[in-house]
C-alpha cells in the first residue's frame, strides 16, 4: 500500500495529502454509496499513516436522470454529497444552465457550505450567490489553497445576464492572492473539462494540482504540464480518483505523487449511513412528488415517428403560455413517456417530461416555419438521437395554432393552414416553440439566441404543469393536424 510504503519515509518536513476525487456522477446515487464507502476507508487509512485526506467533486453531481434531483433543481442531490462527506465541491453547469443563478444559492444552502467557483458574475459584478471563489485548508504543517472554476458558457450571458469569466485570465491574479494570504499548495477544482485545463496548465503558472470534471474523461496516471498535475475520474461514478502526494511542509511543493482511478465494483458495500441519508432525502421529496397537478380523461400516448397526445399537448401548452403566440411548434423528443389516465401527480409529469427546454418567443415569417416542418419531417431527423435529449430521438414535430398538409409523395410540397387560410411565404407569426427547435444543434432552423426572447428559468415541463392545472379535467384532442395528401 502507497500508505504504508511512504510513511517511514515521512520526516519533520513532509505532508502526505491525499486527494480523493469525483466528477460527473449525474445523479448515480448507488455508485456513490460505494464510494463513500471507499473514501471511509482510506481516509481512516492515510490518517493512521500519517497523513491528511480531502474528497472534493469537481461538479455536477445531479442530473435530471434522478427524479428527486429533478424535481429539487438539484438540491437533493447535494445533501447527499454533504452526506458522502464531501469537503468541497466545484459548481458544475447541469443546474445553473437549466434554471440560472437562483438555483445556485439552494444549492450551496443543500451542501451545508458555499460551491467553489470563481468565474461566474452577475453584471453588477458580484459572484452568483452560494459560490465563493477558494477555500484555504489549514492542515497539519500547511495551508492549502483550494479554487473552483466552471465553463465560461455562452448560455450563461443569453440566458441569464450573467457575465461567465475567461478562467486563463482571471486564475493568474486569483492564485497570486491565495498564495498571499499563506496557501503554499494550490488545487484548482475544475469543471472547464481537461481539453480546456490542459492549455490552461500550459498558460497559467503556480498551479500544483488540477482535478478535471465536465468532459467525463478518464486522466491516469495522472498528466504533468507546466509542473501541475491533472487528473479526471471519468463520469458516472464509475471511478473513484485518488492522487496522492509527498509535500515539501516549508514550500509546499510537491515532492512526489502517485494517482490511480479505483473502479467501483458491485463488490463494494454501499455504505449504510449514506443509504440512510438516502431515504431521508426520498421522504422529504415525495410529499413534492405526490402533490396533485389535474386530472386527464384519456390516455395521453407519446410515440417518436408519428403524431401523438403528448407531442399536440406540449405545443398547445405552449401556445397558451408564451405572450401573443399565434403558432407553435415543438418536437417530441421532449418527452420520455405520456401519462395515464386520471389523476396527473408531479412524480408522473417529470418522470414523462424531463426536458430542459425553455420557452422562447421569435417572429417568423411563414416561409421560416415551413422550413422547419420540411426538416422536422425528413425520416432521418425523426430518427436522430441527441445528447440534448439524453440519446433519445428527435422524433415527429408536433404543432398548435395551424394546420399542415403534406405531399405524400413529395414532402417538401407541404401547405400551412390558420383559420381556413394558407399561409405565405411572408406572412409573419409569433412562434411559441423551445431553446432547441432553434439551436445549432437540431439544425432544422438555427437562429441566434439574441434574437430570441426566452423566458427563464422556466422549463418545458413547467409549461406543461400550468396548462394542466388551467384545464383539469383535460380531454386530450384527437385530430390530427399534420396530415400526409
Amino acid at each position: 500500500m502507497w500508505n504504508h510504503e511512504i510513511s517511514k519515509f515521512l520526516g519533520d518536513n513532509l505532508v502526505q495529502l491525499t486527494l480523493l476525487h469525483t466528477n460527473d456522477l449525474h445523479g448515480r446515487i448507488h455508485q456513490l454509496a460505494r464510494i463513500v464507502t471507499l473514501i471511509k476507508q482510506i481516509r481512516s487509512e492515510v490518517v493512521l499513516a500519517g497523513g491528511v485526506c480531502f474528497y472534493f467533486d469537481c461538479g455536477d453531481c445531479e442530473d435530471t436522470v434522478q427524479l428527486e434531483s429533478c424535481l429539487t433543481r438539484g438540491s437533493s442531490m447535494h445533501a447527499l454529497m454533504q452526506a458522502a462527506t464531501c469537503d468541497l465541491a466545484a459548481l458544475g453547469n447541469a443546474i445553473p444552465i437549466r434554471y440560472g443563478q437562483q438555483a445556485v444559492e439552494n444549492l450551496a444552502k443543500a451542501f451545508g457550505k458555499p460551491l467553489l467557483c470563481a468565474n461566474l458574475y452577475e453584471k453588477n459584478g458580484e459572484l452568483v450567490k452560494g459560490l465563493e471563489p477558494y477555500k484555504i485548508l489549514e492542515t497539519t504543517g500547511i495551508k492549502i489553497g483550494v479554487i473552483g472554476i466552471t465553463d465560461p458558457m455562452r448560455a450563461y450571458s443569453t440566458f441569464f445576464g450573467l457575465d461567465p469569466k475567461d478562467p486563463t485570465e482571471l486564475l493568474p491574479g486569483l492564485i497570486e492572492q491565495v498564495r498571499a494570504i499563506g496557501a503554499q499548495t494550490v488545487i484548482l477544482l475544475s469543471h472547464f473539462a481537461s481539453k480546456n485545463d490542459i492549455p490552461l496548465a500550459e498558460k497559467v503558472s503556480n498551479i500544483d494540482v488540477i482535478l478535471s470534471g465536465h468532459d467525463h474523461q478518464q486522466i491516469n496516471p495522472p498528466l504533468e504540464v507546466n509542473s501541475t498535475l491533472i487528473m479526471e475520474s471519468g463520469e458516472f461514478g464509475e471511478f473513484l480518483g485518488r492522487l496522492d502526494l509527498i509535500l515539501d511542509e516549508n514550500t509546499g511543493r510537491v515532492i512526489n505523487s502517485r494517482g490511480e482511478l479505483i473502479p467501483i465494483v458491485d463488490d463494494i458495500s454501499p455504505d449504510q449511513d449514506f443509504l440512510e441519508a438516502v431515504k431521508t432525502q426520498e421522504k422529504q421529496v415525495d410529499t413534492l412528488m405526490s402533490e396533485k397537478i389535474g386530472d386527464i380523461l384519456h390516455p395521453i400516448n407519446c410515440l417518436s415517428d408519428v403524431e401523438c397526445a403528448a407531442g399536440n399537448l406540449l405545443a398547445d401548452a405552449l401556445l397558451e403560455y408564451v405572450d401573443g403566440a399565434q403558432v407553435a411548434f415543438v418536437i417530441n423528443g421532449h418527452w420520455t413517456n405520456g401519462l395515464t389516465e386520471g389523476k396527473v401527480t408531479q412524480r408522473d409529469l417529470y418522470t414523462a417530461n424531463r426536458s430542459a427546454g425553455n420557452p422562447a418567443r421569435i417572429k417568423l415569417s411563414g416561409k421560416q416555419i415551413k422550413d422547419f416542418l420540411v426538416a422536422a419531417l425528413k425520416p432521418e431527423n425523426i430518427e436522430r438521437k441527441l445528447h440534448p435529449l439524453r440519446g433519445k430521438e428527435c422524433g415527429w414535430p408536433h404543432v398548435a395554432g395551424i394546420s399542415v398538409s403534406v405531399g405524400a409523395e413529395d414532402p417538401e410540397k407541404l401547405e400551412i393552414m390558420m383559420n381556413g387560410r394558407n399561409i405565405q411565404p411572408f406572412d409573419e407569426f409569433i412562434v411559441a416553440a423551445s431553446d432547441l427547435e432553434f439551436s445549432e444543434i437540431l439544425g432544422y432552423l438555427p437562429i441566434a439566441d439574441e434574437e430570441i426572447e426566452y423566458e427563464v428559468p422556466t422549463i418545458l415541463p413547467e409549461v406543461v404543469e400550468a396548462y394542466l392545472k388551467k384545464h383539469t379535467p383535460l380531454m386530450p384532442g384527437t385530430e390530427k393536424r399534420i396530415q400526409f395528401k
